[in-house]
């Protein structure tokens, strides 16, 4: 084998080994009881909250239809500002590279 190959070859058979290791005293300390499982430790932890969960109010459908618009508009004013800003940005670069490139 070559130099290379058999540094890399025992590189690697060590970080199996230490993995395998603590695998292994990992093991041990659940059978032993001497540590106890992360599912166990968590006794009490769905205890009932303090305080009411919020109930959102009914609202009228047309209130809905009207919110719905409201954002489909704020939406597309957005998308045609960012499409105007893009192609501002993407001129002047363009014209950059042209400069660089022929001037």
């Amino acid at each position: 084998m070559s130099e290379i190959f058999q540094k890399e070859y025992v590189r690697i058979m060590s970080s199996i080994g230490s993995m395998n290791a603590s695998l292994k005293n990992n093991r041990k300390l659940l059978k032993n009881g001497k540590r106890k499982p992360f599912s166990k430790s968590l006794v009490g932890y769905h205890k009932m909250t303090p305080y009411k969960t919020y109930v959102l109010p009914e609202v009228q459908p047309h209130v809905l239809r009207r919110v719905r618009i409201k954002i489909k508009r704020e939406n597309r004013r957005l998308l045609i500002k960012q499409i105007i800003v893009g192609v501002f940005v993407g001129s002047i670069i363009t014209y950059w590279f042209y400069r660089i490139q022929y001037g």
